[in-house]
């Protein structure tokens, strides 16, 4: 005879067995019209004869060129030994690109080969349509791996500033070494994705073109909603095709090697478009500086004389108001130090336009302020 607990139970565990189905079909059907839109935007060909060495594939903002610039600069510091060509994909038609940016990358090729790719009409129609980071990020990626030559890709994010100018290639040996698919810096863990399941997030991700593009579909390559162990998973992109392959893993990196303020670029975009970001932990900050870097001074400047007012609860970044009134202190610290560690590896030191920015900065970062605090041997950054 069954007790009432038992029943509780029974209906428990039938919920659950429903949950996870009904939760994955609602989700799913609201993205339909995306990945009906995105389904054939893009195909590719096995890679039948690699070239030795590695391509670097950098997807780039036509809205944001400067970064793009700031990108090259850290770029032409690099000793590119194995580099076999640098690809930078636009999300806009080639035409449109930036003389400025074809200049710098001119610049860069004469060290190793550089060449500019962008969207043709009909990706750049579907791409504006939705208008979403992550469909930019995968479509960029997805042009630039079916357009490079060698068996190991780079996926170097727009936002990130080289320091060490041989990571690239000690990334490329470990993996050619190690006879990987993915290799990454770190695990990925969210939307569903837990650590134990090891795989790397697409930042800064080395992969093999000639497995992936002989086993999947571009289209494969985007997000994907799946049901995993009874849990909807989120698949960010490139994730579903690491699960299926288990010659992955990371090789972690440290601050002084890599300065990557994760997500500026997708914090941009959300700000642009009016959704939602994290307000404790947005790296729009980071924005100013980086624009500074690639030759445009104003917004840093703009929010330098912002920053200086107490209690200022936004500052402008491109014409956009970015909340700072929830940002951690500790945030505020970890952005201090990190354009200080930029402005040590690229100018010898911190230059005074952005000392003067930063002070706004410090003043919020309060006691959780590390630069001058910190070990330099343990990766910490002098003061000014």
């Amino acid at each position: 005879m069954m007790n009432s607990n038992d029943g509780v139970r029974k209906l428990a565990t039938v919920a659950d067995n429903w949950r996870a189905p009904l939760d994955w079909t609602l989700r799913q059907g609201r993205r339909s019209p995306m990945l009906l839109l995105l389904r054939t935007l893009l195909s590719w060909e096995p890679l039948a004869k690699p070239a030795t060495g590695y391509t670097v594939v950098i997807a780039c903002m036509l809205t944001l060129p400067e970064v793009v610039l700031a990108n090259l600069s850290a770029l032409e510091r690099c000793e590119f030994a194995e580099a076999r060509e640098i690809i930078l994909v636009f999300d806009c038609e080639l035409r449109s690109v930036p003389e400025d940016v074809k200049n710098a990358v001119a610049r860069v090729a004469k060290r190793v080969p550089t060449r500019i790719l962008g969207y043709s009409p009909r990706q750049l129609r579907a791409a504006r349509k939705i208008d979403w980071g992550w469909v930019y990020a995968w479509l960029s990626w997805c042009i630039g791996i079916s357009a490079a030559s060698t068996r190991r890709v780079q996926l170097h994010d727009l936002d990130a500033l080289v320091l060490d100018s041989k990571l690239f290639d000690h990334v490329h040996a470990h993996a050619e070494r190690e006879k990987l698919h993915f290799l990454g810096i770190r695990y990925y863990e969210g939307n569903g994705v837990t650590g134990a399941m090891k795989l790397p997030m697409t930042f800064e991700l080395s992969l093999d073109a000639v497995w992936l593009r002989a086993t999947f579909h571009p289209f494969d390559l985007f997000n994907k909603l799946r049901i995993v162990d009874g849990r909807v998973i989120d698949f960010d992109t490139m994730l579903w095709v690491e699960w299926q392959s288990p010659a992955r893993n990371v090789l972690p990196t440290s601050e002084t090697q890599i300065l990557h303020p994760s997500q500026m670029i997708c914090n941009y975009t959300d700000l642009r478009c009016g959704r939602a970001i994290s307000r404790e932990r947005h790296n729009l900050l980071m924005l100013p500086w980086f624009l500074h870097l690639g030759g445009n001074s104003g917004p840093l400047g703009v929010a330098a004389e912002q920053l200086k007012v107490p209690g200022t609860e936004t500052v402008s970044v491109l014409g956009q108001k970015a909340q700072i009134a929830d940002i951690l202190p500790a945030h505020f610290a970890w952005t201090e130090k990190q354009i200080r560690r930029g402005e040590q590896a690229f100018f010898g030191g911190t230059r005074p336009e952005v000392d003067r920015y930063l002070r706004g900065i410090i003043s919020r970062a309060g006691e959780e302020r590390t630069v001058g605090r910190e070990p330099l041997a343990a990766g910490g950054v002098p003061d000014a």
